[in-house]
C-alpha cells in the first residue's frame, strides 16, 4: 500500500518534525530512514478564534512543519519531505494537555475516569512544492478506576510527559477499557490516514 509513496520520496531526506520517540516510532514502521528536526515553534495559536479542536490542532502541526521548513529550505539538501503532527485529549470543551506534576496528573486522570473522551491527532505532510494538512480522531473509554489504581499508575512516572496524562502504547493501555478510532491516532500518529495521503502526495511530484 505504502509502495508508490517509498519509491518517491524515500531517495531524499525525510525530516520528522517532532522529538517524540512514539511518533518516530510509527513512522519508521513505514520503511522511511526520518531525520528528526523538532520544531521551535511556540504553539500560542488562540485557541478561541477556532470553532472545532480539528481546526485547532490541524494548524498548530502546519505551523510547527513551516517552522521546521523555512529553517532547512536554504541548506545544500533540502528536505523531499516534512512530517509534522500534534496530538489533543479533549473531554468536551475542555483540553488536557501534558500534567504538571503528579498531583496535576492525578487531577485529570479523575476527570477522565469511567468516561469517554476524544483524542484528536493533526498532521502535516509538506514538499517542497505541495502541503496536505489532515486530522484524524478517536474516542477513548476509560475504565472504573481506584484512587490507589490511578495513584499507583503516577508512581511510574509515565503520565507526565504524555498529553491526557497516558500513554496508550504503554502501561496506560490498563486504564483504557475501549476505543473507537484508529489507535495509532491516539498514539500520535494515524497510521492509515498518513499511508493514505502519503500516497496521494507522491502521486503529485
Amino acid at each position: 500500500m505504502l509502495e508508490p509513496a517509498i519509491q518517491a520520496l524515500s531517495a531524499g531526506r525525510i525530516i520528522l518534525a517532532s522529538s517524540s520517540p512514539r511518533r518516530q516510532e510509527i513512522i519508521q514502521k513505514l520503511g522511511f530512514k526520518v531525520e528528526i528536526v523538532p520544531s521551535f515553534y511556540n504553539e500560542n495559536l488562540d485557541r478561541s478564534k477556532y470553532n472545532s479542536h480539528s481546526d485547532y490542532i490541524q494548524d498548530l502541526a502546519r505551523f510547527k512543519v513551516l517552522d521546521v521548513f523555512e529553517r532547512l529550505e536554504k541548506e545544500k539538501t533540502p528536505p523531499e519531505l516534512i512530517i509534522g503532527a500534534d496530538t489533543l485529549v479533549t473531554l468536551g470543551d475542555v483540553i488536557y494537555g501534558k500534567p504538571k506534576d503528579e498531583q496535576d496528573a492525578f487531577k485529570m486522570l479523575s476527570c477522565l475516569n469511567n468516561k469517554t473522551h476524544t483524542v484528536y491527532t493533526g498532521v502535516c505532510l509538506k514538499t517542497r512544492k505541495t502541503e496536505i494538512k489532515f486530522y484524524e480522531s478517536a474516542e477513548v473509554k476509560f475504565g472504573d478506576l481506584s484512587e490507589d489504581q490511578i495513584k499507583a499508575y503516577i508512581r511510574t512516572g509515565e503520565p507526565l510527559d504524555k498529553a491526557g496524562g497516558y500513554g496508550i502504547q504503554g502501561l496506560g493501555g490498563c486504564l483504557v477499557e475501549k476505543i473507537n478510532g484508529d489507535f495509532y491516532t491516539v498514539m500520535g500518529m494515524p497510521l492509515y490516514s498518513t499511508v493514505k495521503h502519503l500516497n496521494k502526495l507522491s502521486s503529485e511530484l
